[in-house]
Protein backbone atom coordinates (compact mmCIF):
# COMPACT_ATOMS: atom_id res chain seq x y z
CA UNK A 1 0.00 0.00 0.00
CA UNK A 2 1.61 3.37 -1.19
CA UNK A 3 0.71 5.70 1.76
CA UNK A 4 -0.09 9.75 0.90
CA UNK A 5 1.56 12.07 2.40
CA UNK A 6 -0.52 14.77 2.51
CA UNK A 7 -4.33 15.39 4.13
CA UNK A 8 -7.50 16.67 3.66
CA UNK A 9 -9.77 18.80 5.35
CA UNK A 10 -12.88 16.26 4.10
CA UNK A 11 -12.59 12.68 2.48
CA UNK A 12 -15.98 12.32 -0.02
CA UNK A 13 -16.67 8.57 -0.58
CA UNK A 14 -18.53 9.03 -3.69
CA UNK A 15 -18.95 11.36 -7.18
CA UNK A 16 -22.88 11.03 -7.36
CA UNK A 17 -25.54 14.26 -6.56
CA UNK A 18 -24.72 13.82 -2.96
CA UNK A 19 -21.02 13.44 -2.84
CA UNK A 20 -20.69 15.75 -5.54
CA UNK A 21 -22.87 18.68 -3.85
CA UNK A 22 -21.37 18.05 -0.52
CA UNK A 23 -17.87 18.33 -1.73
CA UNK A 24 -19.16 21.88 -3.67
CA UNK A 25 -19.99 23.22 -0.93
CA UNK A 26 -17.16 22.15 0.98
CA UNK A 27 -14.90 23.25 -1.79
CA UNK A 28 -16.75 26.52 -2.53
CA UNK A 29 -16.43 27.74 1.38
CA UNK A 30 -12.60 27.04 1.06
CA UNK A 31 -11.90 23.66 2.67
CA UNK A 32 -9.18 21.42 1.22
CA UNK A 33 -11.46 18.38 0.09
CA UNK A 34 -10.66 15.30 -2.16
CA UNK A 35 -13.16 13.44 -3.90
CA UNK A 36 -12.84 9.82 -4.36
CA UNK A 37 -14.85 7.81 -6.95
CA UNK A 38 -14.70 4.12 -8.11
CA UNK A 39 -15.95 4.70 -11.43
CA UNK A 40 -15.29 7.07 -14.33
CA UNK A 41 -17.89 9.30 -15.19
CA UNK A 42 -20.45 9.12 -17.29
CA UNK A 43 -21.70 5.96 -16.34
CA UNK A 44 -25.16 4.92 -16.48
CA UNK A 45 -27.53 5.15 -13.15
CA UNK A 46 -31.50 4.74 -12.81
CA UNK A 47 -33.34 7.45 -11.38
CA UNK A 48 -34.22 9.84 -13.69
CA UNK A 49 -36.90 11.96 -12.02
CA UNK A 50 -36.43 14.86 -9.82
CA UNK A 51 -38.34 17.35 -7.49
CA UNK A 52 -38.25 21.43 -7.41
CA UNK A 53 -36.39 20.98 -3.88
CA UNK A 54 -33.26 20.55 -5.19
CA UNK A 55 -33.38 23.74 -7.94
CA UNK A 56 -31.85 26.00 -5.42
CA UNK A 57 -28.86 23.99 -4.69
CA UNK A 58 -28.10 23.63 -9.01
CA UNK A 59 -28.70 27.41 -8.32
CA UNK A 60 -25.89 28.11 -5.72
CA UNK A 61 -23.66 25.57 -7.87
CA UNK A 62 -23.86 27.69 -10.68
CA UNK A 63 -25.39 25.21 -12.72
CA UNK A 64 -28.95 26.45 -13.29
CA UNK A 65 -28.19 27.87 -16.97
CA UNK A 66 -26.13 24.80 -17.54
CA UNK A 67 -28.51 22.36 -16.45
CA UNK A 68 -31.41 24.37 -18.81
CA UNK A 69 -28.76 24.43 -21.96
CA UNK A 70 -28.78 20.27 -21.57
CA UNK A 71 -32.54 20.88 -22.69
CA UNK A 72 -33.63 18.19 -20.19
CA UNK A 73 -37.42 17.37 -20.10
CA UNK A 74 -39.42 19.51 -17.96
CA UNK A 75 -41.11 18.00 -15.04
CA UNK A 76 -44.41 19.56 -13.87
CA UNK A 77 -45.70 17.17 -11.91
CA UNK A 78 -46.94 13.51 -11.24
CA UNK A 79 -49.65 11.52 -12.73
CA UNK A 80 -51.10 8.55 -10.48
CA UNK A 81 -53.67 6.04 -11.43
CA UNK A 82 -54.19 4.64 -8.10
CA UNK A 83 -56.48 4.80 -5.01
CA UNK A 84 -60.24 4.82 -5.21
CA UNK A 85 -60.49 5.47 -8.93
CA UNK A 86 -58.88 4.06 -12.08
CA UNK A 87 -58.95 7.65 -13.64
CA UNK A 88 -55.90 9.52 -13.45
CA UNK A 89 -55.31 12.15 -11.21
CA UNK A 90 -52.43 14.91 -11.00
CA UNK A 91 -50.20 16.43 -8.71
CA UNK A 92 -48.71 19.74 -10.11
CA UNK A 93 -45.73 21.62 -8.98
CA UNK A 94 -47.17 25.17 -9.86
CA UNK A 95 -50.28 25.05 -7.78
CA UNK A 96 -48.13 24.07 -4.87
CA UNK A 97 -46.78 27.48 -3.04
CA UNK A 98 -44.13 25.63 -0.53
CA UNK A 99 -42.24 24.39 -3.98
CA UNK A 100 -39.18 26.54 -4.51
CA UNK A 101 -39.67 25.87 -8.41
CA UNK A 102 -42.91 25.36 -10.66
CA UNK A 103 -40.65 22.37 -12.32
CA UNK A 104 -37.86 20.12 -12.15
CA UNK A 105 -36.19 17.96 -14.73
CA UNK A 106 -36.01 14.29 -15.56
CA UNK A 107 -32.33 14.03 -16.54
CA UNK A 108 -30.59 11.50 -18.01
CA UNK A 109 -28.39 10.75 -15.22
CA UNK A 110 -24.96 9.90 -16.90
CA UNK A 111 -25.07 13.53 -18.06
CA UNK A 112 -26.58 15.13 -15.38
CA UNK A 113 -23.93 13.33 -12.79
CA UNK A 114 -21.57 14.37 -14.65
CA UNK A 115 -22.26 17.22 -15.24
CA UNK A 116 -22.51 17.98 -11.07
CA UNK A 117 -19.30 16.21 -10.56
CA UNK A 118 -17.20 18.08 -13.59
CA UNK A 119 -18.24 20.94 -11.57
CA UNK A 120 -17.64 20.15 -8.12
CA UNK A 121 -13.06 20.34 -10.09
CA UNK A 122 -14.28 23.69 -11.16
CA UNK A 123 -15.51 25.09 -7.50
CA UNK A 124 -11.79 23.38 -6.38
CA UNK A 125 -12.22 19.90 -4.68
CA UNK A 126 -9.67 17.55 -5.65
CA UNK A 127 -11.59 14.58 -7.90
CA UNK A 128 -9.72 11.41 -8.71
CA UNK A 129 -11.70 9.03 -10.70
CA UNK A 130 -11.22 5.09 -10.87
CA UNK A 131 -10.67 5.55 -7.27
CA UNK A 132 -13.01 4.31 -4.68
CA UNK A 133 -12.91 4.03 -1.10
CA UNK A 134 -12.48 0.55 0.12
CA UNK A 135 -12.66 1.10 4.00
CA UNK A 136 -12.36 3.99 6.82
CA UNK A 137 -9.53 4.24 9.16
CA UNK A 138 -10.93 4.42 12.19
CA UNK A 139 -8.82 5.24 15.46
CA UNK A 140 -10.41 5.31 19.12
CA UNK A 141 -13.64 5.41 17.95
CA UNK A 142 -13.08 8.34 15.30
CA UNK A 143 -12.96 8.20 11.52
CA UNK A 144 -9.67 9.44 11.10
CA UNK A 145 -9.42 8.67 7.01
CA UNK A 146 -9.97 6.02 4.39
CA UNK A 147 -8.43 3.57 2.54
CA UNK A 148 -9.03 3.96 -1.65
CA UNK A 149 -7.76 1.18 -4.29
CA UNK A 150 -7.71 2.36 -7.58
CA UNK A 151 -8.11 0.50 -10.68
CA UNK A 152 -5.17 -0.71 -11.15
CA UNK A 153 -5.32 -2.44 -7.19
CA UNK A 154 -2.84 0.05 -5.93
CA UNK A 155 -3.69 0.97 -2.43
CA UNK A 156 -3.48 4.41 -0.74
CA UNK A 157 -4.28 6.12 2.28
CA UNK A 158 -5.68 9.31 3.27
CA UNK A 159 -5.98 11.36 6.55
CA UNK A 160 -8.86 13.74 6.86
CA UNK A 161 -10.73 15.65 9.78
CA UNK A 162 -13.86 14.52 8.70
CA UNK A 163 -15.57 11.73 6.31
CA UNK A 164 -18.49 11.79 4.19
CA UNK A 165 -19.69 8.91 2.52
CA UNK A 166 -21.93 9.44 -0.02
CA UNK A 167 -20.35 5.94 -1.77
CA UNK A 168 -24.62 4.76 -2.54
CA UNK A 169 -26.07 1.65 -1.71
CA UNK A 170 -22.15 0.14 -1.06
CA UNK A 171 -22.06 2.68 2.26
CA UNK A 172 -18.10 2.04 2.08
CA UNK A 173 -17.62 3.43 5.40
CA UNK A 174 -21.09 2.88 6.94
CA UNK A 175 -21.83 -0.66 6.60
CA UNK A 176 -18.34 -0.88 8.67
CA UNK A 177 -19.28 1.77 11.37
CA UNK A 178 -23.32 1.74 11.89
CA UNK A 179 -25.70 -1.38 11.15
CA UNK A 180 -28.42 -1.20 8.13
CA UNK A 181 -31.64 -2.40 9.11
CA UNK A 182 -33.93 -3.50 6.05
CA UNK A 183 -38.04 -2.35 5.94
CA UNK A 184 -39.71 -6.28 5.45
CA UNK A 185 -42.28 -3.91 3.97
CA UNK A 186 -40.74 -2.98 0.96
CA UNK A 187 -38.47 -5.87 -0.49
CA UNK A 188 -38.78 -5.06 -4.38
CA UNK A 189 -37.62 -5.39 -7.45
CA UNK A 190 -37.47 -3.01 -10.59
CA UNK A 191 -37.53 -4.25 -13.51
CA UNK A 192 -36.30 -1.31 -16.39
CA UNK A 193 -36.34 -0.65 -20.05
CA UNK A 194 -35.86 2.61 -22.71
CA UNK A 195 -38.34 3.20 -25.81
CA UNK A 196 -38.72 5.05 -28.88
CA UNK A 197 -41.58 5.85 -30.82
CA UNK A 198 -43.94 6.60 -28.02
CA UNK A 199 -47.32 7.77 -28.50
CA UNK A 200 -47.31 9.88 -25.26
CA UNK A 201 -49.92 11.18 -22.74
CA UNK A 202 -53.55 12.10 -24.61
CA UNK A 203 -53.62 14.55 -21.95
CA UNK A 204 -51.14 17.68 -23.33
CA UNK A 205 -50.87 18.72 -19.41
CA UNK A 206 -49.24 15.00 -18.54
CA UNK A 207 -46.68 15.81 -21.36
CA UNK A 208 -43.93 17.09 -18.41
CA UNK A 209 -45.25 14.04 -15.69
CA UNK A 210 -43.64 11.29 -14.35
CA UNK A 211 -46.53 8.76 -14.50
CA UNK A 212 -47.18 5.89 -11.98
CA UNK A 213 -49.94 3.02 -12.75
CA UNK A 214 -50.65 0.27 -10.41
CA UNK A 215 -51.10 -3.20 -11.43
CA UNK A 216 -51.70 -6.47 -9.93
CA UNK A 217 -48.28 -7.49 -9.02
CA UNK A 218 -47.07 -4.15 -8.35
CA UNK A 219 -46.61 -0.66 -10.49
CA UNK A 220 -44.99 1.01 -13.05
CA UNK A 221 -43.04 4.47 -14.07
CA UNK A 222 -43.10 6.32 -17.32
CA UNK A 223 -40.51 8.53 -17.31
CA UNK A 224 -39.88 10.94 -20.49
CA UNK A 225 -36.40 11.36 -20.58
CA UNK A 226 -36.06 12.48 -24.54
CA UNK A 227 -32.16 10.67 -24.56
CA UNK A 228 -30.23 10.42 -27.77
CA UNK A 229 -28.33 7.60 -26.00
CA UNK A 230 -31.30 5.91 -23.71
CA UNK A 231 -34.59 6.81 -25.70
CA UNK A 232 -37.54 9.22 -25.28
CA UNK A 233 -39.24 7.05 -22.47
CA UNK A 234 -37.72 5.53 -19.40
CA UNK A 235 -40.42 2.53 -18.21
CA UNK A 236 -40.04 1.00 -15.25
CA UNK A 237 -41.83 -1.83 -13.06
CA UNK A 238 -41.61 -2.19 -9.35
CA UNK A 239 -42.79 -5.68 -8.17
CA UNK A 240 -42.21 -7.50 -5.04
CA UNK A 241 -39.78 -10.77 -3.68
CA UNK A 242 -43.33 -12.42 -3.78
CA UNK A 243 -42.86 -12.80 -7.43
CA UNK A 244 -39.30 -13.64 -7.34
CA UNK A 245 -40.04 -17.83 -8.28
CA UNK A 246 -41.80 -16.16 -11.34
CA UNK A 247 -39.10 -13.84 -12.81
CA UNK A 248 -36.44 -16.06 -11.71
CA UNK A 249 -38.16 -18.54 -13.89
CA UNK A 250 -39.35 -16.39 -16.75
CA UNK A 251 -36.68 -14.03 -16.99
CA UNK A 252 -36.54 -10.53 -17.03
CA UNK A 253 -37.73 -9.47 -20.12
CA UNK A 254 -40.98 -12.01 -20.25
CA UNK A 255 -42.19 -10.78 -16.73
CA UNK A 256 -41.57 -7.38 -17.93
CA UNK A 257 -43.88 -7.80 -21.12
CA UNK A 258 -46.00 -9.61 -19.11
CA UNK A 259 -46.98 -6.91 -16.37
CA UNK A 260 -47.21 -4.36 -18.84
CA UNK A 261 -49.93 -6.70 -20.30
CA UNK A 262 -51.51 -6.03 -17.30
CA UNK A 263 -51.15 -1.24 -17.51
CA UNK A 264 -54.27 0.18 -19.86
CA UNK A 265 -52.69 3.12 -19.51
CA UNK A 266 -49.12 2.61 -19.85
CA UNK A 267 -49.77 0.28 -23.08
CA UNK A 268 -52.02 3.58 -24.39
CA UNK A 269 -49.18 5.66 -23.83
CA UNK A 270 -46.32 3.53 -25.64
CA UNK A 271 -48.54 2.89 -27.94
CA UNK A 272 -48.29 0.32 -31.65
CA UNK A 273 -45.28 1.91 -32.76
CA UNK A 274 -43.45 1.62 -29.80
CA UNK A 275 -40.51 0.11 -29.79
CA UNK A 276 -37.91 -1.12 -27.25
CA UNK A 277 -34.29 0.14 -27.77
CA UNK A 278 -32.54 -1.50 -24.53
CA UNK A 279 -32.40 -5.07 -22.69
CA UNK A 280 -34.71 -5.28 -19.44
CA UNK A 281 -32.55 -4.48 -16.31
CA UNK A 282 -32.96 -5.07 -12.85
CA UNK A 283 -32.47 -3.79 -9.66
CA UNK A 284 -33.40 -4.32 -6.16
CA UNK A 285 -35.63 -2.19 -4.36
CA UNK A 286 -34.59 -2.65 -0.87
CA UNK A 287 -35.66 -0.38 1.54
CA UNK A 288 -33.13 0.71 4.36
CA UNK A 289 -31.12 3.01 6.92
CA UNK A 290 -28.59 3.14 8.62
CA UNK A 291 -29.04 2.91 12.50
CA UNK A 292 -26.68 6.38 12.42
CA UNK A 293 -26.65 8.58 9.91
CA UNK A 294 -23.47 10.56 11.36
CA UNK A 295 -20.77 9.95 14.23
CA UNK A 296 -17.39 10.59 15.10
CA UNK A 297 -15.37 12.08 11.99
CA UNK A 298 -18.04 10.65 9.57
CA UNK A 299 -21.43 11.22 8.03
CA UNK A 300 -23.57 9.59 5.87
CA UNK A 301 -25.13 10.91 2.71
CA UNK A 302 -27.58 9.63 0.35
CA UNK A 303 -28.16 6.06 -0.56
CA UNK A 304 -25.05 5.57 2.09
CA UNK A 305 -26.96 5.65 4.95
CA UNK A 306 -30.66 5.03 4.03
CA UNK A 307 -32.75 4.18 0.75
CA UNK A 308 -36.36 4.65 0.19
CA UNK A 309 -38.93 3.28 -2.46
CA UNK A 310 -38.52 5.14 -5.90
CA UNK A 311 -42.87 6.00 -5.38
CA UNK A 312 -42.10 9.57 -4.80
CA UNK A 313 -39.23 10.49 -6.79
CA UNK A 314 -36.98 11.78 -3.74
CA UNK A 315 -33.80 9.64 -4.42
CA UNK A 316 -31.65 12.35 -6.62
CA UNK A 317 -33.40 15.17 -4.68
CA UNK A 318 -33.06 13.57 -1.20
CA UNK A 319 -29.35 12.86 -2.25
CA UNK A 320 -28.38 16.22 -2.98
CA UNK A 321 -30.42 18.05 -0.02
CA UNK A 322 -28.27 15.36 2.50
CA UNK A 323 -25.22 16.63 0.42
CA UNK A 324 -25.95 20.21 1.32
CA UNK A 325 -27.10 19.88 4.67
CA UNK A 326 -23.39 17.49 5.13
CA UNK A 327 -21.59 20.82 3.83
CA UNK A 328 -23.15 22.88 6.35
CA UNK A 329 -23.00 20.16 9.06
CA UNK A 330 -19.21 19.98 8.59
CA UNK A 331 -18.71 23.81 8.28
CA UNK A 332 -20.28 24.62 11.33
CA UNK A 333 -18.53 21.93 13.01
CA UNK A 334 -15.18 23.16 11.58
CA UNK A 335 -15.85 26.31 13.12
CA UNK A 336 -17.27 25.68 16.60
CA UNK A 337 -15.77 22.06 17.39
CA UNK A 338 -17.19 22.16 20.52
CA UNK A 339 -20.74 21.61 19.34
CA UNK A 340 -19.54 18.77 17.14
CA UNK A 341 -22.01 16.05 19.28
CA UNK A 342 -25.23 18.37 18.89
CA UNK A 343 -24.46 19.06 15.16
CA UNK A 344 -24.16 15.90 14.32
CA UNK A 345 -27.14 14.42 16.26
CA UNK A 346 -28.98 16.98 14.74
CA UNK A 347 -28.06 16.30 11.23
CA UNK A 348 -28.37 12.32 11.90
CA UNK A 349 -31.60 12.92 13.96
CA UNK A 350 -33.39 14.40 11.42
CA UNK A 351 -32.37 12.13 8.59
CA UNK A 352 -33.64 9.52 10.27
CA UNK A 353 -36.84 10.63 11.55
CA UNK A 354 -36.97 12.51 7.72
CA UNK A 355 -37.01 8.34 6.59
CA UNK A 356 -39.28 6.96 9.27
CA UNK A 357 -41.96 9.80 8.13
CA UNK A 358 -41.83 9.42 4.76
CA UNK A 359 -41.47 5.35 5.10
CA UNK A 360 -44.85 5.04 6.72
CA UNK A 361 -45.97 7.86 4.36
CA UNK A 362 -45.29 5.02 1.25
CA UNK A 363 -46.73 2.24 3.79
CA UNK A 364 -50.00 4.08 3.74
CA UNK A 365 -49.74 4.94 0.18
CA UNK A 366 -49.80 1.60 -0.56
CA UNK A 367 -52.36 0.31 2.01
CA UNK A 368 -54.54 3.51 0.48
CA UNK A 369 -54.49 1.38 -3.45
CA UNK A 370 -54.89 -2.45 -1.85
CA UNK A 371 -58.59 -1.92 -2.21
CA UNK A 372 -57.79 -1.71 -6.24
CA UNK A 373 -56.57 -5.35 -5.96
CA UNK A 374 -57.99 -7.31 -3.28
CA UNK A 375 -57.33 -10.83 -3.46
CA UNK A 376 -53.62 -10.17 -5.76
CA UNK A 377 -50.49 -11.32 -3.31
CA UNK A 378 -48.72 -8.03 -3.76
CA UNK A 379 -51.04 -5.47 -2.22
CA UNK A 380 -52.65 -7.86 0.59
CA UNK A 381 -49.03 -7.98 1.50
CA UNK A 382 -48.88 -4.58 1.91
CA UNK A 383 -52.49 -3.78 2.94
CA UNK A 384 -52.08 -4.51 6.57
CA UNK A 385 -50.96 -1.06 8.93
CA UNK A 386 -50.38 -0.72 13.04
CA UNK A 387 -53.00 2.34 12.00
CA UNK A 388 -52.32 4.41 14.75
CA UNK A 389 -48.43 3.54 14.86
CA UNK A 390 -48.31 4.72 11.64
CA UNK A 391 -47.77 8.48 10.77
CA UNK A 392 -49.50 8.48 7.46
CA UNK A 393 -52.12 6.41 8.61
CA UNK A 394 -52.53 9.22 11.50
CA UNK A 395 -52.06 12.15 8.80
CA UNK A 396 -54.80 10.79 7.15
CA UNK A 397 -56.74 10.49 10.04
CA UNK A 398 -56.58 13.93 11.04
CA UNK A 399 -57.39 15.17 7.69
CA UNK A 400 -60.30 13.19 8.00
CA UNK A 401 -61.40 14.38 11.12
CA UNK A 402 -59.89 18.21 10.93
CA UNK A 403 -57.13 18.47 13.66
CA UNK A 404 -54.63 19.06 11.34
CA UNK A 405 -56.00 23.18 11.13
CA UNK A 406 -54.77 22.85 15.10
CA UNK A 407 -50.86 21.64 13.44
CA UNK A 408 -48.31 24.29 14.61
CA UNK A 409 -45.88 23.47 11.59
CA UNK A 410 -44.92 26.51 10.34
CA UNK A 411 -45.19 25.69 6.97
CA UNK A 412 -48.66 24.15 7.43
CA UNK A 413 -51.11 26.15 5.36
CA UNK A 414 -47.96 25.79 2.19
CA UNK A 415 -48.08 22.29 2.41
CA UNK A 416 -51.66 21.15 3.21
CA UNK A 417 -52.66 21.97 -0.88
CA UNK A 418 -50.22 18.63 -1.75
CA UNK A 419 -51.52 16.64 0.91
CA UNK A 420 -55.12 17.56 0.32
CA UNK A 421 -54.51 16.11 -3.51
CA UNK A 422 -53.19 13.10 -2.07
CA UNK A 423 -55.62 12.67 0.87
CA UNK A 424 -58.68 13.26 -1.54
CA UNK A 425 -57.35 10.41 -4.09
CA UNK A 426 -56.58 7.62 -1.51
CA UNK A 427 -58.82 5.08 -0.50
CA UNK A 428 -59.16 5.19 3.32
CA UNK A 429 -59.73 2.92 6.12
CA UNK A 430 -62.46 4.54 7.84
CA UNK A 431 -63.93 1.75 9.56
CA UNK A 432 -60.53 0.79 11.00
CA UNK A 433 -60.29 4.17 11.95
CA UNK A 434 -63.29 4.23 14.42
CA UNK A 435 -62.08 0.76 15.89
CA UNK A 436 -58.10 2.11 16.08
CA UNK A 437 -57.83 3.56 20.26
CA UNK A 438 -55.25 5.44 19.42
CA UNK A 439 -56.95 7.79 16.59
CA UNK A 440 -60.03 7.74 18.53
CA UNK A 441 -57.56 9.37 20.97
CA UNK A 442 -56.73 11.91 18.09
CA UNK A 443 -60.08 12.96 17.50
CA UNK A 444 -60.77 14.21 20.94
CA UNK A 445 -57.69 17.63 19.69
CA UNK A 446 -60.72 17.91 17.43
CA UNK A 447 -60.58 22.10 15.90
CA UNK A 448 -63.89 23.17 17.52
CA UNK A 449 -62.80 22.08 21.00
CA UNK A 450 -60.83 25.18 20.73
CA UNK A 451 -61.45 28.76 20.75
CA UNK A 452 -60.10 31.65 18.45
CA UNK A 453 -58.26 34.49 20.29
CA UNK A 454 -60.99 36.58 20.21
CA UNK A 455 -63.32 33.94 22.01
CA UNK A 456 -60.82 33.70 24.87
CA UNK A 457 -62.46 34.23 28.22
CA UNK A 458 -61.45 34.22 32.04
CA UNK A 459 -62.29 30.15 32.25
CA UNK A 460 -60.37 28.99 28.68
CA UNK A 461 -57.12 26.89 29.51
CA UNK A 462 -54.47 28.06 27.30
CA UNK A 463 -51.94 25.16 26.08
CA UNK A 464 -49.09 25.22 24.15
CA UNK A 465 -49.42 22.91 20.93
CA UNK A 466 -46.13 20.81 20.50
CA UNK A 467 -43.05 20.80 22.91
CA UNK A 468 -40.54 23.31 23.49
CA UNK A 469 -37.02 22.26 22.48
CA UNK A 470 -33.48 23.29 21.40
CA UNK A 471 -32.41 22.85 17.68
CA UNK A 472 -30.67 24.63 14.70
CA UNK A 473 -31.59 25.72 11.97
CA UNK A 474 -29.71 26.45 8.42
CA UNK A 475 -28.78 29.85 7.70
CA UNK A 476 -28.03 29.88 4.55
CA UNK A 477 -25.96 33.45 4.07
CA UNK A 478 -23.29 31.58 6.54
CA UNK A 479 -23.84 28.17 5.71
CA UNK A 480 -23.76 27.18 9.06
CA UNK A 481 -26.20 25.53 11.65
CA UNK A 482 -27.91 28.34 13.62
CA UNK A 483 -29.02 27.61 17.08
CA UNK A 484 -32.76 27.85 17.38
CA UNK A 485 -35.00 27.92 20.43
CA UNK A 486 -38.87 26.83 19.69
CA UNK A 487 -41.73 24.94 19.04
CA UNK A 488 -41.45 21.44 17.79
CA UNK A 489 -43.83 20.62 15.05
CA UNK A 490 -46.74 18.04 17.02
CA UNK A 491 -46.02 14.37 16.35
CA UNK A 492 -49.35 13.15 17.34
CA UNK A 493 -51.20 15.15 14.54
CA UNK A 494 -48.54 15.47 11.67
CA UNK A 495 -48.80 16.58 8.73
CA UNK A 496 -47.31 15.94 4.74
CA UNK A 497 -43.83 16.64 5.81
CA UNK A 498 -40.99 16.90 2.74
CA UNK A 499 -37.58 15.76 3.17
CA UNK A 500 -36.38 19.60 2.97
CA UNK A 501 -38.40 20.73 5.89
CA UNK A 502 -36.18 17.46 7.94
CA UNK A 503 -32.80 17.73 6.47
CA UNK A 504 -32.58 21.59 6.45
CA UNK A 505 -33.94 21.77 10.22
CA UNK A 506 -37.50 23.53 9.15
CA UNK A 507 -39.64 21.38 11.67
CA UNK A 508 -39.07 23.84 14.74
CA UNK A 509 -41.09 27.38 15.06
CA UNK A 510 -38.48 29.71 16.42
CA UNK A 511 -39.91 31.47 19.07
CA UNK A 512 -38.30 34.82 20.73
CA UNK A 513 -37.19 35.13 24.66
CA UNK A 514 -40.32 37.10 25.58
CA UNK A 515 -42.58 34.04 24.19
CA UNK A 516 -40.47 31.43 25.77
CA UNK A 517 -40.69 32.69 28.68
CA UNK A 518 -44.87 33.57 28.35
CA UNK A 519 -45.20 29.80 27.36
CA UNK A 520 -43.78 28.94 30.61
CA UNK A 521 -47.33 29.71 32.54
CA UNK A 522 -49.46 27.93 30.50
CA UNK A 523 -49.42 24.27 31.66
CA UNK A 524 -52.38 22.88 30.21
CA UNK A 525 -54.81 22.63 33.07
CA UNK A 526 -54.24 26.79 34.62
CA UNK A 527 -57.65 28.59 33.40
CA UNK A 528 -56.48 32.53 31.72
CA UNK A 529 -57.52 33.96 35.14
CA UNK A 530 -55.14 32.06 36.80
CA UNK A 531 -52.15 32.37 34.24
CA UNK A 532 -53.12 36.34 34.42
CA UNK A 533 -52.70 35.89 38.31
CA UNK A 534 -49.79 34.27 38.19
CA UNK A 535 -48.01 36.57 35.95
CA UNK A 536 -48.97 39.65 37.77
CA UNK A 537 -47.67 38.30 40.86
CA UNK A 538 -44.34 36.98 39.20
CA UNK A 539 -43.97 40.54 37.39
CA UNK A 540 -45.02 42.61 39.91
CA UNK A 541 -48.05 43.88 37.63
CA UNK A 542 -51.85 44.86 38.37
CA UNK A 543 -53.88 42.20 36.74
CA UNK A 544 -54.90 44.81 33.96
CA UNK A 545 -51.65 45.24 32.87
CA UNK A 546 -50.89 41.85 33.14
CA UNK A 547 -53.26 40.87 30.94
CA UNK A 548 -52.70 43.35 28.41
CA UNK A 549 -49.11 41.95 28.26
CA UNK A 550 -50.03 38.50 28.18
CA UNK A 551 -52.95 39.01 25.30
CA UNK A 552 -50.23 41.03 23.36
CA UNK A 553 -47.27 38.04 23.24
CA UNK A 554 -50.06 35.53 22.82
CA UNK A 555 -52.33 36.93 20.11
CA UNK A 556 -49.93 35.70 17.23
CA UNK A 557 -49.32 32.52 19.32
CA UNK A 558 -52.69 31.30 19.22
CA UNK A 559 -53.13 33.31 15.19
CA UNK A 560 -50.05 30.91 14.59
CA UNK A 561 -51.75 27.89 16.24
CA UNK A 562 -48.84 27.71 18.78
CA UNK A 563 -50.78 28.46 21.46
CA UNK A 564 -54.76 26.81 21.81
CA UNK A 565 -57.10 27.55 23.85
CA UNK A 566 -59.14 24.99 25.10
CA UNK A 567 -63.19 25.63 25.59
CA UNK A 568 -64.58 24.92 29.14
CA UNK A 569 -66.38 21.81 29.52
CA UNK A 570 -69.72 23.16 28.91
CA UNK A 571 -68.45 25.26 25.64
CA UNK A 572 -66.86 22.26 24.72
CA UNK A 573 -70.09 20.09 24.44
CA UNK A 574 -71.82 23.18 22.75
CA UNK A 575 -69.12 23.74 20.22
CA UNK A 576 -69.48 20.55 19.25
CA UNK A 577 -73.30 20.05 18.82
CA UNK A 578 -72.78 23.36 16.63
CA UNK A 579 -70.24 21.67 14.25
CA UNK A 580 -71.84 18.04 14.54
Amino acid sequence: MEKSTGTYDVIVAGGGPAGATAASYLAKLGYNTLVLEKSHFPRHQIGESLLPSMMPILSDLGLSETIEAENFPKKTGGTFIWGKSKDPWSVLFSTNPFLPHSHAYHVDRAKFDKILLDNTRVLGADVREGEGVKSPIVEDGRVVGVISECDDGTQHEYRAKMVIDASGRASVVGRQVTNRTFDPKMKQVAFYAYYDGVKGPDDPEQDGHVIVESHPKGWCWYIPVESEDLGEVSVGIISGQEFKEEYSKMGPEAFFESCIDDLPYLKKMLGDKAKRVSSVDSITDWAYSCDRMAGEGFILAGDAACFLDPLLSTGVSMAMLAGYSAAVTVNTIFKEPEIEERALEFYGGNYQRMWDVTRDFLHYFYAGNASAYPEDMFWKARSTLQLGDNVGARQAFCFLVNTIPGNPHPALRKQIHMFTQFMDNMEHPVNEFEEDEKLQELAQNKKTDYATFDELTSDAIPLVNGEIASSFQIDGDSQTLKPVVGITYDENRPIFSSSASWLLGRNIHELDEEALAVLEYLNGSHTWSAVVAEYASKEDLGLGAAEARLKQVIQPLCEENIVLLRRPAGNVQASRAVAG
